[in-house]
């Protein structure tokens, strides 16, 4: 259990470094935690989230996820991490059927922001009135000012991609 608590404080200060703009040295402490204590899920993470977002290092980020939700199933970063990149890879499905399993598998699911990507899912897929109510429930669900504007700007794009039946059946249902 000390050890434990030794690498959580060193988990915190790679995280601290991350936030500083220190990345390399975030994932070489991450890296070191990862040595000692391999099963260190939301090391598993970090090291995903800079694998992907710093290095363009897609096999080796989704590595990371997956092993961080093995390791540590109840912390949500990593599912939602894991959706970024399936979405940006274009595997809508494969995204699409990972929330539906976050959905089953978490509790207390960050649904606002699993709600904006299935958005993004629909509307890269060309699902504008499928995006729009995707976007509209991440919206309701949301408590950042800025996100709710995010998403007023992505329900109002989607709604002008939509053809005008979309936009009646939308209009009608309401």
């Amino acid at each position: 259990m000390e050890n434990l608590s030794l690498y959580e404080n060193l988990f915190i200060k790679a995280d601290t470094l991350i936030n500083e703009g220190k990345v390399s040295d975030a994932k070489e402490m991450l890296e070191d935690i990862l040595a000692q204590c391999p099963d260190f899920g939301k090391a598993h993470n970090h090291l995903g989230w800079i694998h992907y977002n710093k290095l363009g290092n897609y096999d080796r980020a989704i590595y990371h996820y997956k092993l961080a939700m093995k390791f540590d199933p109840k912390y949500q970063a990593p599912y939602l991490n894991y959706t970024y990149l399936l979405v940006d890879l274009g595997k809508y499905k494969e995204a699409h059927e990972h929330i539906n399993f976050a959905f089953q598998t978490l509790e207390n699911v960050d649904y606002c922001n699993f709600y904006c990507e299935l958005g993004r899912i629909s509307e890269l897929e060309g699902n504008y009135s499928i995006a729009f109510n995707y976007y509209l429930k991440s919206k309701n669900l949301a408590f950042s000012p800025q996100f709710i504007e995010n998403m007023n700007t992505n329900t109002k794009r989607v709604y002008d991609k939509m053809t005008i039946f979309e936009k009646l059946k939308i209009k009608f249902n309401k």
